[in-house]
């Protein structure tokens, strides 16, 4: 009798649960809180987020790194009823004005219709949409601050 073909297993494919853009939201090791990465001319001191090949104010190509803001004020807001393939509706999206003169397109984190304009809200990380497999891919979110808690 012919021994039977022993097929190995295949390795486990690593899941892709990637940030989505890394050069934008920092999560330190050291376990203090992320923080979104603003990238400041070199040349000029402009400050940009998300980052530029090109500093749009001086055309400098050399940027450092700073931390932006971990709060802002929600500058519009809309709650997303149809969604893109991959992201469970309904969510909301919006803009954050942080105080370093930045607008932010974000997600954001709470239940549908509970945002206002002028809201305060805070940086927070989690879930944005499933990969192919199936596996979510965290990035930056905001969330409502939660005044009762003196936060």
């Amino acid at each position: 009798m012919p021994a039977k073909d022993k097929k190995k297993p295949k390795p486990a494919k690593e899941p892709d649960i990637t940030f989505f853009h890394p050069d934008l939201l920092e999560i330190p090791a050291d376990g203090t809180a992320p923080y979104l990465k603003g990238y400041k001319c070199k040349s000029c001191g402009m400050l940009d987020f998300p980052k530029q090949n090109i500093c749009q104010k001086c055309w400098g190509e050399d940027f450092e790194v700073v931390s932006l803001s971990r709060r802002g004020t929600l500058y519009s807001v809309t709650d997303i009823f149809i969604g893109q393939a991959g992201m469970e509706t309904p969510y909301i999206f919006g803009y954050v004005d942080l105080p370093e003169d930045i607008r932010i397109f974000c997600q954001l984190e709470g239940e549908i219709g509970s945002f206002t304009c002028d809201q305060d809200v805070e940086l927070t990380v989690g879930t944005i949409r499933m990969n192919r497999e199936g596996l979510p891919i965290k990035s930056y979110k905001f969330k409502a601050v939660d005044v009762e808690a003196g936060i």
